[in-house]
């Protein structure tokens, strides 16, 4: 349990790290997620007020639930440190 919850934190540290935590929660081998290296959108960024990462054309997913193809992932922190990236189709109008 204690190796699970270093896991987890190990992943949130980094926003790329979290980026690629997001990518194998959803079903991407570890592999991909890996070998992926997400990348900044200072112009999505600005436009959203967001931080914005998207992944280059190889590594999206295509999301089991609605079924869009993945690339753009927006960056919550928590606590000044920790990083969570959730997907920035929901911020797409």
């Amino acid at each position: 349990m204690i190796v699970l919850f270093l896991v987890c934190l190990f992943f949130t540290v980094s926003v790329k790290n979290a980026v690629r935590a997001n990518m194998m929660v959803h079903g991407v081998s570890p592999v991909s997620a890996f070998h992926c290296n997400p990348k900044f959108s200072p112009k999505t960024s600005k436009s959203l007020q967001i931080p914005v990462y998207y992944v280059p054309d190889k590594y999206p997913y295509k999301d089991g639930s609605t079924g869009v193809r993945t690339s753009t992932f927006a960056i919550r922190t928590y606590l000044g440190i920790f990083h969570v990236a959730v997907t920035a189709d929901q911020y797409f109008g």
